[in-house]
């Protein structure tokens, strides 16, 4: 919101500065030039009326006259030799010509005597004086109304001011998650109407939310007794089955009970309120456990871990589920190696896993998180899981107030990173 002051009042200041300016053009070309002109001809008659009286007096009283003259006239009058003046040749030359000249600087204005090598000098006048004087005054003068401009500035921003940072926090906790977040403003407002089409769409957002949520779940629910029925089934089926066949029907039964998890799973962890149990979880036994595993179910797999802490802090169920989600998902794209690296670094927790796979496109990293996404074929294989695992990676590292990072691995696939903050006693909620 400052920035937005200090945009309307430069350009305040600009258009008040230009106005300024335009004025003091048409001032300095009218008024100034006609006060001059006036002055020089008022002058010009004084200056001659004091040359006619020189004229007649000898050389010698001329300093006694001037004072007299300096007495009735309010300025002081003296005479100078022409190649004493401070003047430049062509100020000489106008001046031999029998014009009167001013010196602006000096506030002072010479006329020659004629057929004499003197010059009469009038002034310093203190009328202009005064208007050097008065430009400084009007430099203040306008400095002290550019800077009282921002007052009324202030007090026409000042309310919306308020409403427009009441309408910023509402965007930023709708764009965390708070789809609850809705923004109040004022009758009266002439931000109202805005703030109106933020809170419907704020609404809209939350019900097909709670809908997605709520098909989600009854979808789930529905399936289970359907697939416990055809278990059931199966199992008292007459017809013998060969051993591939049952594996193959055991395998299909054993992925959609998978999926169905897995929905419900997320649907929980999209819960607003979702409390967690927060533990210490000794990461070096649970890492030797699933490098064993992983030996076991890709045996040409090498796993490297990098470990710098004993333990980690967090929902052990979530967050094992979390690091297993994207230990698997590395493992079945990885040519021949992974790189699991646990560390710490100014109060925050990191476990990230890399791979030598294809690795995923800058432009794709962000989506991959979202549910159901499947990047193209060189990254999707037939035994890939449901493209709901790295979306419950992403809930579960909110839930903890984290984040997950997508980049590029040191072994030149896809790397990605966990990181959650370091607290042993909270109890955090989820911003989905």
């Amino acid at each position: 919101m400052r920035k937005l002051f200090i945009q309307f009042y430069l350009l305040l200041i600009v258009s008040f500065l230009l106005a300024v300016v335009l004025a003091g053009l048409v001032y300095k070309q009218v008024a100034e030039k006609t006060g001059d002109r006036a002055l020089a001809d008022l002058l010009k008659t004084s200056l001659s009326l004091i040359e006619l009286e020189l004229r007649d007096t000898p050389e010698a009283q001329w300093p006694q006259m001037l004072h007299t003259l300096e007495r009735d006239l309010g300025f002081s009058v003296s005479m100078q030799r022409l190649e004493d003046l401070p003047i430049d040749s062509a100020t000489q030359s106008a001046l031999r010509d029998g014009n009167i000249v001013m010196l602006e600087d000096d506030d002072v204005f010479l006329q020659r005597m004629a057929k004499s090598p003197y010059a009469l000098v009038a002034g310093p006048m203190s009328y202009l004086v005064f208007l050097h004087e008065l430009k400084w005054f009007d430099y203040a003068l306008l400095a002290l109304i550019g800077l009282s401009l921002a007052i009324p500035v202030l007090l026409w921003m000042r309310p919306h001011w308020n409403e427009l940072t009441q309408l910023e926090r509402g965007a930023k906790a709708l764009s965390e998650g708070e789809f609850s977040a809705r923004v109040q403003l004022p009758a009266r407002s002439g931000l109202q109407p805005l703030a109106q089409g933020f809170n419907q769409m704020a609404s809209n957002v939350e019900r097909l939310l709670e809908s997605k949520q709520t098909l989600i779940n009854a979808v789930a629910h529905e399936l289970r007794t359907p697939l416990a029925r055809l278990r059931y089934r199966l199992a008292l089926l007459d017809v013998e089955l060969d051993d591939a066949t049952q594996a193959g029907i055991e395998r299909d039964l054993g992925n959609v009970g998978a999926l169905i998890d897995e929905l419900l799973l997320h649907a929980r962890l999209s819960r607003p309120d979702l409390p967690l149990q927060w533990q210490r979880l000794e990461i070096q036994g649970w890492l030797q456990q699933r490098q064993e595993d992983l030996a076991t179910e890709y045996s040409a797999l090498r796993v490297d871990i990098q470990q710098t802490v004993g333990a980690i802090y967090g929902d052990s169920v979530l967050l094992t589920r979390a690091m297993d989600n994207l230990l698997g998902n590395a493992a079945r794209y990885a040519r021949k190696k992974l790189l699991v690296r646990v560390y710490e670094i100014d109060g925050e927790q990191y476990f990230s896993v890399g791979d030598d796979g294809p690795g995923i496109p800058p432009a794709e990293r962000q989506r991959v998180m979202e549910p159901f996404v499947r990047l193209d074929p060189s990254r999707d294989r037939a035994e890939g899981g449901h493209g709901l695992g790295l979306a419950i990676v992403q809930q579960i590292m909110l839930a903890h107030h984290g984040r997950v990072e997508v980049g590029e691995s040191p072994l030149g696939g896809a790397l990605f990173t966990l990181c959650w903050p370091l607290q042993q006693d909270v109890t955090s909620t989820n911003k989905s």
